[in-house]
């Protein structure tokens, strides 16, 4: 697993494996995203604006399964 610290506003760090993202927001909250290619999160990685790219591409994107860890 690849754990990725981010520069951002809401976002704390990101979790990478398999087709698997973890995104963990800086309220402790954790997503799981299913069926992440590697490109969706090489861009989300490069994005300049990672919160805006989370907000746009990730979180409201129907065609990724999008799963609430509680922990």
């Amino acid at each position: 697993m690849q754990t990725i610290e981010i520069n951002s506003r809401k976002i704390s760090h990101v979790l990478y494996e398999h087709h698997l993202l973890t995104v963990v927001l800086k309220t402790g909250q954790k997503f799981l995203y299913q069926t992440v290619v590697q490109e969706t999160f090489d861009d989300f990685i490069n994005a300049d604006d990672k919160d805006k790219f989370y907000k746009n591409h990730l979180q409201f994107n129907d065609g990724l399964r999008r799963i609430q860890l509680f922990g």
